[in-house]
């Protein structure tokens, strides 16, 4: 085999093991859009079956800043309505064991590598809602940075209001 032709192949080879490698990755990590649908899908069911995540493993689907906040000691006034309770995936009202259904999710905004903004659609109460999740990289992982319910207010706001932040 004549040298050329022997470092051609070479080469040809490590950028196709280089390609090889890239495409595994890609298809190894979990896009935004997906980790929303798996997530919600997840919750829908354990909320229906009255059995939420433990603390640490519902604060791991949060960004490092959100989960700060989220933790935040609270300083409600004494006099403080108790209601409505928000669930921090459905929206305010929706009780453990309230029948959610998981409608269309779709980018909003974004793509896969940057911030994204994903919108579910849920069902409960015979109401359609639209919910907005802020979703970010932090590392190799997605993690949820804001909610934005349809009604206007956001998981942050509703726990900066909760800690005076």
């Amino acid at each position: 085999m004549d040298r050329r032709y022997f470092i051609f192949a070479l080469t040809g080879m490590a950028a196709l093991l280089a390609a090889t490698r890239t495409l595994h990755a890609e298809c190894g990590e979990m896009s935004s859009i997906e980790f929303v649908e798996v997530t919600w899908e997840k919750q829908a069911r354990l909320h229906t079956e009255k059995t939420p995540l433990g603390d640490e493993a519902f604060y791991a689907l949060f960004s490092g800043e959100m989960q700060k906040l989220m933790r935040a000691p609270r300083t409600m006034p004494a006099n403080a309505p108790i209601g409505p309770l928000l669930n921090a995936f459905f929206g305010y009202g929706v009780l453990p064991g309230t029948e959610v259904e998981i409608g269309k999710i779709a980018a909003v905004s974004g793509k896969d590598g940057d911030p994204a903004m994903i919108r579910v659609t849920v069902k409960h109460h015979g109401e359609r809602h639209n919910i907005l999740v802020h979703v970010i990289r932090e590392g190799d992982d997605c993690r949820i940075a804001n909610i934005i319910y349809d009604s206007g207010n956001s998981l942050i706001g509703h726990y900066r209001a909760m800690t005076a932040r």
